[in-house]
């Protein structure tokens, strides 16, 4: 498989991905130090997990309608409206205005609007996508992603602060032009089956939900996905904290008289800046290691290694046994992630898949809540039941997975003796 080979909308929205992923990490991570300092911790507390429910709530719709009207119209559709919230957010927050609370206001629009493009966006690359060569595409989705946000992030933390009028103009004029690349040059990936458009145009939003929920083997996927991603979650919560109480200051490289010296809170600016860089950099090379392994075997591995070792960042306090650590984690996430992107196209049927794609995008804000519980757990138990516990979820999830590529396989093999028999009829 190789980039030319690609459907052409994959090469466009890769692309286009880079730049507004590019554009909106410049300020995202940044935003809760905004409302912080501007409205007070408590009430930024109450609107970031509100702006988390819209979200999901935009999900829910844009994966509704998507099935039913197609993906282009409501990518486009959310594009522009991103952009016209951030034009307003722009001027609400200009040299001749600061208006935090209408700020709030309007990125409870611009939420809602990035909640119905994820899963939209995410069919449109199922559509246009096998088994054969998901692992890849989505390898490289997830390379181009990181690399553009870790970009990002080092030049919005120079300019947020002096700068923020221009960086929400950025990301206005930055959804425009995706929104005209995209009209003009992606091509409606999803025509409804004639056949079965009755059925799915059917029943309201809610009954349409309940058919995900009922279908059994993709909630084990769901569960899998919520045990494994709270483990990724521990680095901005329990691990946090753990390393900020735990690592004195302590030095990282001496040689003659320069030292630098690390303690808790920079511990984990480095680890995080290190799975960037290692994801960016070494994608490629696990992936061709891996290549020909079954989706079985990379499971296994990768995610044997990777709740292992969030274990081990419980167990060690000194710097360079971390940075190890964190390379074998990174190794396991580089494994797993493609093949479980890979398995969410097989699992989603192709007249209801944007609706499984919206409910898979809770996986994500669920996987916050646990890892915030973990907070509370471990102000009551020691460090190293932790790591129990995240070997325990790790375990369970890979087992769910391995469940899941089972009966994949298995309907793939039913598939292919039902269309000998077709043929042999025929």
């Amino acid at each position: 498989m190789s980039f030319k080979n690609l459907h052409y909308n994959i090469k466009i929205r890769i692309v286009t991905q880079f730049f507004t992923t590019f554009a909106t990490m410049m300020v995202m991570p940044f935003l809760t130090v905004y409302f912080a300092q501007k409205v007070g911790q408590t009430v930024t507390g109450f609107m970031l997990v509100s702006l988390v429910f819209i979200g999901v709530a935009g999900g829910m719709i844009g994966g509704y309608f998507s099935d039913r009207i197609g993906r282009k119209r409501l990518m486009v559709g959310s594009e522009l409206g991103t952009g016209i919230a951030f034009f307003i957010i722009a001027f609400l927050n200009s040299p001749w205005l600061d208006a935090p609370y209408l700020t709030y206001a309007v990125f409870i629009f611009s939420m809602f609007f990035g909640g119905v493009l994820g899963p939209v966006s995410q069919a449109m690359v199922l559509d246009v996508t096998n088994s054969e060569n998901r692992r890849y595409v989505f390898t490289l989705l997830y390379w181009i992603g990181n690399m553009s946000s870790g970009i990002a992030g080092i030049i919005g933390a120079i300019f947020f602060y002096d700068y923020l009028f221009h960086l929400f103009l950025v990301i206005a004029i930055v959804s425009f032009l995706s929104a005209l690349i995209t009209q003009l040059f992606i091509t409606e990936s999803y025509i409804i089956d004639s056949s079965k458009a009755e059925t799915t145009n059917k029943g309201s939003i809610l009954n349409n939900y309940k058919i995900v929920f009922r279908d059994r083997v993709f909630m084990m996927f769901f569960i899998a996905g919520i045990l494994v991603l709270s483990l990724e979650e521990q680095l901005t919560n329990f691990l946090a904290i753990h390393f900020a109480d735990e690592i004195t200051s302590q030095s990282l490289i001496s040689f003659r008289e320069w030292n630098v010296d690390v303690d808790g809170v920079l511990m984990l600016g480095i680890l995080r800046s290190e799975n960037t860089f290692l994801v960016v950099f070494a994608a490629g090379l696990i992936t061709w290691l891996v290549k020909r392994w079954s989706n079985r075997t990379v499971l296994m591995v990768g995610l044997s290694i990777y709740s292992i070792g969030y274990a081990l960042f419980t167990m060690f306090q000194l710097p360079w046994v971390l940075i190890a650590v964190m390379v074998v984690v990174t190794i396991g996430e580089l494994m797993y992630i493609p093949v479980r992107q890979a398995m969410l196209g097989d699992l989603a049927p192709d007249h209801a898949r944007s609706s499984y794609l919206a409910i898979h995008q809770m996986v994500f804000y669920i996987a916050m809540l646990v890892a915030a519980v973990d907070i509370i757990i471990g102000g009551f138990v020691p460090p190293w039941m932790m790591g129990l516990k995240y070997v325990l979820f790790g375990g369970v999830g890979m087992l769910l997975f391995l469940k899941v590529d089972k009966r994949i396989e298995e309907k793939k093999v039913e598939k292919a003796y039902e269309s000998k028999e077709k043929a042999a009829i025929q």
